[in-house]
């Protein structure tokens, strides 16, 4: 699909190569191990609070009755988004987003020249304590419809907003609750003691 999106003819109708090799990097970057990372993290959770594995294992129970998800259960699967969305506050899979000013902005008493570049970290602000009383605190109730609507739009952004949003939002989405539902039905989610979430080097 990229390499018909190339401009051969030289016109610009098409992506040069650096705009095709741009968007190779997006996908082998956020489009890769995203998903994947967002889960470990997610099953990690869940090994540590058995009272949420449990809320969410009755929902997947409920909704599932032992068979595999279709597209259809998503939205059904309302605990399983929240857990996955909480999950994603504490580990963003992408950890900044960075976007280029098109003209000179302000903010406040600070100027930004035209061309500037803009690193936003979405784990400094998912761990904001005026959106999220006790940030470091695994709680998938902070996504209930009542506590969103009690936030501003980008005090959760794991895959940017605004017109640059990330392209593939919809189906990540929709993979991760799959595949956690999927998961749920495999047991409960345990962690092995000796194994650590930091890195070794």
């Amino acid at each position: 699909m990229l390499l018909l999106a190339r401009d051969e003819e030289g016109d610009g109708t098409g992506m040069d190569d650096t705009q095709l090799r741009d968007e190779v990097m997006t996908l082998f970057v956020a489009g890769h191990e995203t998903t994947a990372n967002a889960l470990t993290w997610t099953w990690y959770l869940l090994s540590q609070h058995p009272e949420v594995a449990e809320k969410l294992q009755h929902e997947v129970d409920s909704v599932l009755s032992g068979r595999l998800p279709t597209l259809e259960d998503v939205s059904r699967l309302t605990y399983t988004e929240m857990v996955l969305t909480e999950a994603m506050r504490l580990y963003p899979p992408a950890w900044t987003i960075g976007r280029r000013t098109v003209e000179e902005y302000r903010v406040r008493q600070y100027s930004i020249p035209a061309n500037s570049l803009l690193i936003m970290s979405q784990y400094v602000v998912h761990h904001d304590p005026r959106w999220y009383p006790d940030p470091l605190r695994f709680d998938p109730e902070r996504w209930t419809p009542e506590a969103r609507a009690g936030r501003p739009r980008y005090a959760y952004f794991p895959f940017g907003g605004g017109p640059r949003l990330c392209i593939g939002e919809a189906f990540a989405w929709m993979e991760a609750e799959l595949a956690l539902a999927i998961l749920s039905n495999s047991g409960a989610p345990n962690w092995s003691p000796a194994t650590t979430s930091r890195p070794s080097h």
